[in-house]
């Protein structure tokens, strides 16, 4: 039996990212993998949408580069777009490849089966065989949730797996599901030239994100603009002959071609309870150190808590830190982080950080872009920064709906990860003219000195 120090099942973004920062810091690690390096958000999540968000902006922007001056037409060629995004993410994984063999980590394929602590089963096609490894660790990933009356076939209806596959460009579609993926992906279609009809069972769009009152209403309202249809507190009961049969204020089917179910995923924990591992809801439970078990650890989106990359290859590079200081016989000495963004690639775009605004007994400050000149330039005055401080002035929360939100949350995350005042925001010099001057103009509107509003 081959023996190792650390044995890493799931090579996604939690899993390659502990691979590599424990091969890096001399501990001798196996990632196993039974499908692509860079999981879901690689291959059928993060990535391609975002390089569709990408490959369909000017469809979305046809009319503001008419009122610039710039009148063009546009046609799809979708094995052209599904080239580019396969090329798009074989580059990137390739790059995932090369960067686990700089940190010497050995990649085997296969399905990877704990046996008991301390001992792993690797499954492929050519051989089966055993590691015993120190440490084991689980980062299995997640999958789209199938709804029991909208069984996925990838004909009427897709998960989000089918619709990144771009199968065809249908004629109508109803998205089950008002939050990031469902929205993202409706964005998308949209701008491809099929008609949509999002259906959430919640009285509002991306339910649970703590998005404010006021941001949600923008959202939609600039949703339904682009012609994308809202219907909220309705409940998909089914296929139909023609559509989706949904129940809300009324009974009634909505005729679509395609029904893409996005109503969340669940962890891929099936089989850890016969190891003795707790489970909640499906979610592996750890301590704050990632253990699930004696020798067993669990990150990403297997842990539960926010499904994200970036929260996944955190966890990674804490764990490995960990595990690392542990196998030399030291204290391990990370420091969680406090501040996990959001981003929602929507048009317009979306992004969190910290606490809800809404969160009573906070300071709130605001700028719209519409009073930002660098946002006129664009063609993009609408919508708005707003920052939440608490009672000793703390930023600690923050919120931004508008043009380049995904690329300004990076500033107000730091602010709230080191508890900067509105004071310390103040006094950094921002470029002019640039989108970053709305934070810095909310918190000089938040300290009485106001510079472009009123």
């Amino acid at each position: 039996m081959a023996k190792t120090d650390v044995v890493v099942i799931g090579g996604g973004p939690a899993g390659y990212v502990a691979a590599r920062r424990l091969g890096q810091l001399g501990v001798e690690t196996v990632l196993v993998e039974k499908e692509h390096l860079g999981g879901t958000c690689l291959n059928r999540g993060c990535i391609p949408t975002k390089a569709l968000y990408a490959a369909t902006l000017p469809l979305g922007k046809t009319e503001l580069y008419r009122r610039m001056g710039l009148d063009f037409s546009a046609r799809v060629d979708l094995p052209s777009l599904r080239t580019f995004l396969s090329q798009v993410v074989e580059n990137l994984r390739s790059g995932v490849a090369r960067l686990l063999a700089a940190s010497k980590v050995e990649i085997l394929r296969g399905e990877g089966r704990v046996l008991k602590p301390g001992e792993v089963e690797v499954v492929s096609d050519a051989k089966t065989e055993r590691i015993e490894a120190k440490a084991i660790v689980l980062a299995l990933g997640s999958m789209p949730v199938e709804l029991p009356s909208l069984p996925f076939d990838g004909e009427r209806v897709w998960s989000s797996d089918h619709a990144l596959a771009l199968p065809k460009i249908p004629e109508r579609m109803v998205v089950v599901g008002g939050g990031v993926v469902g929205l993202e992906l409706a964005t998308v279609f949209r701008r491809l030239g099929a008609k949509i009809t999002v259906v959430e069972m919640m009285d509002g769009l991306l339910p649970g994100l703590g998005l404010s009152r006021r941001g949600e209403a923008f959202l939609r309202q600039s949703l339904q603009r682009q012609g994308i249809e809202i219907r909220l507190k309705t409940k998909a009961a089914g296929l139909t002959k023609g559509g989706l049969l949904v129940e809300g204020e009324k009974r009634e089917e909505i005729e679509a071609e395609v029904i893409l179910v996005a109503v969340g995923r669940r962890p891929l924990s099936q089989g850890l309870a016969d190891l003795g591992l707790k489970l909640e809801k499906g979610f592996v439970v750890t301590d704050e150190d990632f253990c699930a078990g004696p020798g067993i650890y669990a990150i990403g989106d297997l842990r539960g808590g926010a499904l994200l990359a970036h929260k996944a290859s955190h966890e990674g590079l804490l764990l490995a830190e960990t595990l690392a200081a542990e196998l030399r016989g030291e204290t391990p000495a990370t420091e969680k982080p406090k501040a996990i963004p959001w981003t929602v690639f929507t048009d317009p775009p979306v992004a969190m950080v910290g606490v809800s605004v809404d969160t009573p007994g906070l300071k709130v400050a605001r700028f719209p872009f519409s009073a930002l000149g660098r946002a006129w330039a664009e063609g993009e005055p609408e919508g708005f920064v707003t920052i939440a401080v608490d009672e000793a002035g703390k930023i600690v929360g923050a919120e931004i709906v508008g043009p380049e939100a995904s690329e300004l949350i990076a500033e107000a995350a730091l602010a709230v990860e080191l508890e900067l005042s509105l004071g310390d925001l103040a006094k950094v010099v921002h470029a002019h003219p640039t989108f970053p001057e709305a934070l810095w103009e909310a918190a000089l509107a938040a300290l009485g000195r106001p510079l472009h509003i009123m």
